[in-house]
C-alpha cells in the first residue's frame, strides 16, 4: 500500500485534503459524512498516515515506514481512536472515554507531526459525551486535529456539527466496485456491487457471504408478514434472543433489507425496474408498490428509523420489532399475503 491509489473513489475529497495537508492548512475538525462502508474510516486513517509519514514526496503515505505501520496496526500513540467499547452492549461511547481522550490530547505529542483523534461513529456519543468534547473540539491543542465519522450526521448535536468542516463521501460506481471485487477473486461480484449502493465495504461483506444471509432474512420477513399476527411473536423473539451484541447486527441487517424493499418500491413506481435490489422477489416488490406508494413508503421508512432509535436506547428488541411488523402489516394490508 502506497499513496491513495488503492482507495476506491473519493478522488475529489482526497485531492482537497492532501492539498491542505501539504500546505499545513488542515482544518482542526472534520466531519466525514456518508453511508456505512463507503470508506470514511479508511480515508481518515490514511490521512493520519500521510501527515505523519517519515518519507517525503507527493505520493504519501509510503505505507512502509514505522509510523505508517504503527498507525495501520492501530497502536500509534498520537492517533487516538474513540469508539464504542467492544463489551458495551448499548454500542455507545461513554463520557469517561471522551474525557480520557481530551486529557490525552492535552499532553505533548510523542513523536508525530500532527496528532489525530478519530471518533467512529460520532453518533455513538450520547449528549453528555458530546458536550464533554465540545470545548476541545472548538479549540484543540496545537498540532491536534479531530475527525468525526458519521453515517447519520443529523443525529449529532448542532453544536458538534457547527464546529466541524463537513466532508461528504459520494457513492462509488458499481462498475468500479465490481472490478475491485473481481480482482480479489470474490464470488457474486456483480450482485454484491449492485446491492452495496456505492459502498465498497458493504460490497465486500456481501461478497463474503452476506448475500445469502440477506436472502434468508428477506425470505423469513416476507413469510412471517404473510402469517397471522400471533406468529410474529416467536419470530421477533428468535430474532432478538441471546447476547445483545450478537443479535443487534442481525436486526440491523433486517432493517436494511426492509429499506432496500422500500427503495425498490420507489424504483418500480418510477418505472426503473432494472435497478431493483430485490429482483429475485420482484412479485413481492410489485405487491408492496401497489400497497405502499406513495404515503406508505414514508410511514414504513419512519418506522424503521424509530426501531433503530429504540435499539440505541436499549429497548427490548422483540418489542421494537413487534411494533415495526405491525406498521408494515397495517400499511401493506392484503398485499402482505403471498
Amino acid at each position: 500500500m502506497r499513496g491513495t491509489q488503492d482507495i476506491l473513489g473519493h478522488r475529489g475529497v482526497i485531492q482537497r485534503l492532501w492539498s491542505a495537508a501539504a500546505r499545513d492548512q488542515l482544518h482542526h475538525a472534520f466531519l466525514f459524512e456518508g453511508p456505512v462502508g463507503i470508506g470514511k474510516r479508511t480515508l481518515a486513517l490514511r490521512l493520519a498516515m500521510a501527515c505523519n509519514c517519515e518519507q517525503s514526496g507527493v505520493d504519501l503515505p509510503c505505507g512502509r515506514c514505522d509510523t505508517c505501520r504503527q498507525i495501520a496496526a492501530g497502536n500509534h500513540p498520537d492517533v487516538l481512536l474513540l469508539e464504542p467499547p467492544a463489551d458495551r452492549a448499548s454500542g455507545t461511547i461513554p463520557v469517561d472515554a471522551v474525557r480520557e481522550v481530551v486529557r490525552l490530547a492535552g499532553f505533548h505529542r510523542y513523536n508525530s507531526k500532527r496528532r489525530f483523534v478519530i471518533v467512529d461513529p460520532a453518533e455513538a456519543m450520547q449528549p453528555s459525551a458530546a458536550n464533554a468534547l465540545l470545548k476541545t473540539l472548538e479549540e484543540p491543542p496545537e498540532g491536534t486535529g479531530f475527525i468525526l465519522i458519521a453515517s447519520n450526521p443529523r443525529s449529532l448535536l448542532p453544536t458538534i456539527r457547527s464546529r466541524c468542516q463537513r466532508v461528504r463521501f459520494q457513492a462509488v460506481s458499481d462498475d468500479v466496485i465490481e472490478a475491485w471485487l473481481n480482482s480479489l477473486g470474490k464470488p457474486d461480484a456483480h450482485a454484491a456491487a449492485k446491492m452495496a449502493l456505492g459502498c465498497p465495504g458493504q460490497a465486500l461483506s456481501l461478497a463474503d457471504g452476506e448475500i445469502q444471509v440477506r436472502r434468508e432474512l428477506r425470505e423469513s420477513l416476507l413469510e412471517v408478514l404473510s402469517q397471522h399476527t400471533t406468529d410474529w411473536f416467536a419470530y421477533t423473539k428468535k430474532m432478538a434472543s441471546g447476547d445483545r451484541q450478537k443479535w443487534v447486527p442481525r436486526v440491523e441487517l433486517l432493517l436494511e433489507i426492509i429499506e432496500s424493499m422500500l427503495r425498490d418500491v420507489v424504483m418500480v413506481a418510477s418505472e426503473r425496474d432494472a435497478a431493483l435490489l430485490n429482483g429475485e422477489v420482484s412479485k413481492d416488490v410489485r405487491r408492496w408498490t401497489a400497497a405502499l406508494w406513495p404515503d406508505g413508503v414514508t410511514t414504513c421508512a419512519a418506522a424503521v428509523q424509530t426501531t433503530r432509535q429504540q435499539l440505541a436506547l436499549n429497548v427490548f428488541g422483540n418489542l421494537a420489532l413487534d411494533a415495526l411488523l405491525a406498521t408494515l402489516a397495517h400499511e401493506l394490508g392484503d398485499a402482505r399475503r403471498r
